[in-house]
Order: structure tokens, then sequence, then C-alpha cells
């Protein structure tokens, strides 16, 4: 199913990483390493199927927060984001199983996985604004970034969670229930205002 091509873009959020300092980060123990496409199968939703949970590690922080974020596609949620996002009957996402120790080793339980399962869209950079950003040190060098994150609409089948690009882009109707549920260590960015620095593109990210 597709939805109508009219969309207000002020309603869909980037949900990203606040790069706090005070929540744990995570990372993989060396023996315990998966390949980047196993991982981004994971996150992907394609890999949901595990023989044993993986494990994570804390290596940064020391807040227990309900989300965890790590260096690559690896997001792991509390229990009490599963809840309320199962009770909202949100679309386009998923969990695998997950066990997370914390900087003492010791292990924190209810946490999972976090996947997107709605559908992967490119970005159209055509619609986004050329912004040249100021230094952002003394002596440093601007920057151009695209203000703005567009994607064909027709192809968003209007799950509550899909990925533009490597972007995890939600509904308003996700956003709001995470705000009034206080729900720790994310950030919910409107889509007209997301920034993508344009060095990117020499690596030809989608």
């Amino acid at each position: 199913m597709s939805i109508s091509p009219s969309i207000d873009y002020r309603t869909l959020f980037e949900l990203y990483d606040p790069l706090a300092n005070r929540p744990l980060r995570l990372r993989q123990k060396e023996y315990d390493w998966i390949s980047a496409e196993q991982a981004g199968a994971l996150f992907a939703g394609r890999l949901s199927k595990l023989e044993h949970p993986l494990r994570l590690y804390a290596y940064m922080g020391g807040q227990a927060t309900d989300f965890l974020w790590s260096a690559t596609a690896l997001i792991c949620i509390s229990r009490r984001v599963v809840t309320l996002w199962k009770e909202h009957g949100f679309t386009g996402w998923g969990v695998y199983p997950v066990a997370v120790y914390d900087r003492k080793g010791e292990s924190l339980s209810d946490y999972f996985g976090f996947a997107v399962t709605g559908p992967r869209i490119k970005r159209d950079r055509s619609r986004s604004e050329i912004v040249i950003k100021p230094p952002p040190v003394p002596g440093g060098k601007s920057h151009q970034v695209y203000k703005g994150l567009y994607f064909n609409e027709k192809e968003w089948d209007g799950s509550d969670f899909f990925l533009v690009g490597g972007a995890i882009v939600v509904t308003q109707s996700v956003r709001d229930a995470c705000k009034r549920a206080k729900i720790s260590n994310v950030r919910f960015t409107p889509l007209v205002e997301v920034e993508i620095s344009v060095d990117l593109d020499k690596y030809h990210l989608p």
C-alpha cells in the first residue's frame, strides 16, 4: 500500500543518537565480533534468528537508559520502549535477542536489539537546500550541508518506522509517544531540519 504523495515533512522525524556522555555506550568484544554485513542484516530485520543472544558490552558512560547506542548499526532498546511501541501498534520495527553488560561486566536485563523492518528508501538530494556552515572551531574551514531530508513518497508504505538512506525515520505518533513516556537517550529532528554533510557524497552513501 502506498500513501498520498502529499506529505508534511514537519511531521516526520529522524530518530538519532543524541551523543550524550552519561549514557552507556556499547561495543562487541573481539571474540563476539560479527561482520558489518551481519550487523546491517540485524538492523534491517533480515537476521532475526540467532543461535545465542548477541553480547554487547559498555565501554563508556555509566547510565543505563532506554536507548543504548554503539558505533555501528547495533542499537538496543529497553523493555519499556518495546512495551510502549507494542501498545500503540506501531509498524516497521522489530527486535532480536541481546545480552547487555555494564562496565563492571554485570548483566543488564530487559534489553533488546532494535531493527527497522519498514521500507528502505533512497534520499532525494534535489529537494534539499545546500547551506554553507561556519567553521566549527576558530581557524577551521566552512563546510556545506544538505538541509532537509526528502525521499520518493510513493515508496513509503505508511510504516511508522522506515529508512531514508541510512537515517531512521519515524512518524509524529512515535515521536509524541516517546516524548510523553520520557523515553531517554534519543533525539528526534524534523526532516525539514536534518542536516547531512555534502562531503559524504564522495563515499557514495545513499
